[in-house]
């Protein structure tokens, strides 16, 4: 997580990064259909455009960023 949190500060106000702890926030995970951890889901305008789901590299997390910038 901490290579993760370093991209929004590295992006400055350009993107938000948000944790839930999912036991805590049961409702939401099944709302937005999250069965496996950990999830990365990205938004935009409100909007799902993207998600990874399985074992994910930094970079690819870093070039979903810049496809949403």
């Amino acid at each position: 997580m901490p290579r993760v949190e370093a991209l929004e500060e590295k992006s400055g106000d350009r993107i938000k990064i948000t944790k839930v702890e999912a036991p805590k926030q049961w409702r939401l995970c099944l709302e937005l259909k999250v069965m496996s951890l950990p999830p990365f889901l990205f938004f935009k305008d409100g909007r799902e455009v993207d998600r990874f789901t399985d074992d994910v590299t930094i970079k690819a997390i870093e070039d979903s960023i810049q496809k949403l910038l």
